[in-house]
């Protein structure tokens, strides 16, 4: 068998149309006319990148330990379809944008938002996190470059995410065996953000994208909601981790304390935080 993406049945030209799908995420920007949408927006386009990264490790077998059999000839094919459907999404809002700048006379409304500048600090930090975590689970770093293209009107952009957050429902539903593995993923995902300012950002917009997410966010929000943090700062390539940490199936909470001015500097790693066993 050969090894596509984060998933492995069977199929060679899964690789390439898997990759196609998930790059497809990274040329999308957003125009001005989101407003004060765009960050939202931006966010909701990372999550579902995030979930469907997420369901291909999870489906993927040299991960699996559970052995759950996903490389049917069958599921191969299926698979193969709604990820030719994901691409052929992005084809369509793709040409839908192409026709608005034809007609469009206003050079105002092709402005697009450009991340670097105008994305809030934390919500680049998160941004770039999600970003890493998806890439990192198809082992690679970057993303082959390619010519990006903007959605101008927002109502396109909902109907080009409730299309493909169906779409990635649709591959969950297909190996059912695998959710397990899917929620021990969203624990390792909620511990790698669970640090950032901006989870009650990523709680609404994963709303309605990814609902294992929310709970996921929710659960660390409260965690964190049971301790106070004041003036603590963080330096060079230190890690700190604020909140609580579950060990999958645990259910304990404990008392609150308070973090008050501490440093973490150079290559610390530190916790803030409960962690139950």
């Amino acid at each position: 068998m050969a090894e596509t993406a984060g998933l492995v049945i069977g199929a060679v030209s899964l690789t390439t149309i898997f990759t196609t799908c998930v790059d497809c995420f990274e040329y999308v920007q957003l125009g001005r006319n989101f407003g004060k949408d765009y960050q939202r927006s931006l966010l909701k386009l990372d999550i579902a990148k995030l979930r469907l990264s997420r369901w291909a490790d999870a489906a993927n077998e040299s991960h699996n330990q559970y052995r759950v059999p996903v490389g049917t000839p069958a599921e191969a094919q299926k698979v193969e379809e709604i990820l030719g459907e994901i691409v052929a999404c992005f084809a369509d809002a793709e040409r839908v944008s192409q026709r608005f700048k034809t007609k469009s006379n206003n050079s105002t409304e092709l402005q697009v938002y450009d991340i670097d500048a105008d994305l809030d600090p934390s919500l680049r930090t998160m941004h770039d996190k999600m970003r890493e975590l998806a890439l990192r689970r198809q082992r690679r770093s970057t993303v082959r470059q390619k010519t990006t293209w903007a959605l101008y009107e927002k109502k396109y952009f909902d109907r080009l995410i409730s299309d493909v957050v169906q779409l990635v429902d649709g591959l969950v539903q297909l190996f059912p065996a695998t959710r397990l593995r899917q929620s021990e993923l969203i624990v390792e995902e909620a511990q790698e953000i669970e640090s950032q300012s901006a989870l009650p950002e990523i709680e609404a917009a994963a709303e309605d994208v990814d609902s294992e997410l929310v709970f996921s966010v929710q659960r660390a929000l409260a965690a964190q909601g049971s301790h106070k943090f004041t003036g603590n700062t963080v330096t060079g390539e230190a890690d700190a981790q604020y909140g609580d940490q579950y060990a999958r199936g645990a259910q304990h909470t404990g008392p609150g304390h308070s973090f008050v001015e501490n440093t973490a500097s150079e290559k610390a790693k530190t916790h803030y935080g409960n962690k139950y066993l």
